[in-house]
């Protein structure tokens, strides 16, 4: 069944690897590498099965399959148009490498893979869209083998916001325009790196470890403003006429321009968290 979020991720796949995918990229590096050195021939060895549930545009997916030879990649997303995008990335991928990706259209929480078939499960920057964490993490123990592993990375809630995005708000005040509800149900951002590890074990994983950092992620002006108006809010610009979109934007402009270069430095907060299946 399609939902709200994937039907949004289809409108803006492209915009989301153009401008988004760039921020979260160094967070699927680090998790791969860290995957790679957690015992000898694990999960770079022969056969192995890895899932990566909500691939998007393919991070995750793409590095694993560079730096992980003889291990078969199931890439899994709810939108057809991030699908189509992560396809297109993996065209980039040498002939052997491509040959151990497939692909599968699908709902997080109803995961068409086989009980105890998977040898690792991975997921970035996904579980905060979900209406049930907990109902996607008892998916990932499922499919996975008895001590396979899951791999997550997350958002942390942040303790003070973003100045840019303070500032597109007070734009929208400012050109008189008003941002309607959003009627998707979502988890939301870990509240804590603990409520995060609390959650994996309540969900039956042991072994839980846990690291926090920070993505340093420096915008421009303009990368900004035109990332919110093409992706990020591309449906409220959608509802806005030629003279209110030119209102809104000549508002976020002059207010982005008040900013110091520091200020557009986003670091917001993260979790990577490791856990294996009893």
């Amino acid at each position: 069944m399609t939902s709200l979020a994937s039907e949004r991720f289809n409108r803006t796949a492209e915009g989301y690897l153009r401008w988004w995918a760039p921020v979260l990229a160094p967070a699927s590096v680090r998790l791969v590498d860290r995957l790679g050195k957690l015992e000898p021939g694990f999960p770079g060895g022969e056969g192995l099965d890895v899932l990566d549930v909500g691939c998007g545009t393919g991070s995750s997916l793409l590095e694993a399959a560079r730096k992980w030879p003889g291990v078969r990649l199931i890439g899994l997303d709810a939108s057809t148009g991030m699908l189509a995008v992560a396809r297109r990335q993996a065209e980039q991928l040498p002939g052997a490498a491509r040959e151990r990706i497939s692909f599968v259209e699908s709902d997080a929480a109803s995961l068409p893979i086989a009980d105890a078939s998977i040898d690792l499960v991975i997921t970035a920057f996904m579980l905060q869209q979900v209406p049930s964490r907990p109902a996607v993490l008892a998916e990932f123990r499922r499919v996975l083998r008895p001590g396979g592993i899951a791999a997550i990375v997350g958002w942390l809630t942040e303790s003070e916001s973003f100045a840019p995005e303070v500032e597109i708000e007070a734009a929208l005040n400012d050109a008189g325009v008003v941002r309607p509800p959003n009627p998707e149900v979502r988890s939301g951002h870990y509240l804590s790196a603990t409520e995060a590890e609390d959650e994996l074990e309540a969900a039956g994983f042991g072994a839980v470890s846990r690291q926090e950092e920070k993505l340093d992620h420096p915008w421009t002006r303009e990368d900004f403003a035109t990332y919110r108006e093409t992706t990020r809010d591309f449906d409220l610009f959608a509802t806005l006429d030629a003279t209110a979109r030119e209102r809104t934007l000549a508002a976020l402009g002059a207010r982005l321009r008040m900013l110091t270069d520091d200020q557009l430095v986003h670091r917001p907060p993260i979790v990577t968290l490791v856990g294996r299946r009893g």
